[in-house]
């Protein structure tokens, strides 16, 4: 027993010793700046942060929505380059739409850019497009004509 408890005494002294080793002479303990949890400006820094990205993300959108109403009236006018051209505008956003891609693919098909046009209706199909299925077929028959 009392071997035990000079052993339990001895690693006690030895971690204290250890403790006390590391902060020396020339070792100053240097004050972190500590964050408050709730820090008014850092919270009002994120939350205008949070609102300027969803401003963002809202004028995005908003302007797909604009690219795609001109790519849809510049199909229904038959201006294939400028259906083209809005709906790269419209997909620069990073939206997207089965509809869009199935615009540009019809448009590249009456210009005679069937293998774009393939590529675009199978994104269609893809995303949804109910008209795109039997638009690639077609031009798949079309393709091995000529």
């Amino acid at each position: 027993m009392k071997k035990r408890k000079f052993t339990i005494t001895a690693m006690a002294l030895m971690l204290a010793i250890a403790a006390n080793a590391q902060v020396g002479a020339y070792d100053r303990a240097i004050p972190l700046p500590t964050r408050d949890l709730y820090d008014t400006q850092t919270m009002s820094m994120a939350l205008a942060h949070a609102q300027m990205a969803a401003r963002v993300e809202a004028q995005r959108k908003e302007l797909f929505s604009i690219y795609a109403n001109r790519a849809v009236e510049a199909y229904n006018n038959r201006q294939w380059g400028v259906a083209i051209n809005c709906v790269n505008n419209a997909l620069e956003t990073t939206y997207y739409s089965a509809e869009v891609y199935y615009i540009r693919g019809y448009a590249y098909e009456q210009l005679g850019y069937y293998r774009d046009a393939k590529r675009d209706y199978k994104k269609a199909k893809r995303y949804g497009s109910e008209y795109a299925a039997s638009a690639l077929e077609s031009l798949k028959i079309k393709m091995k004509k000529k």
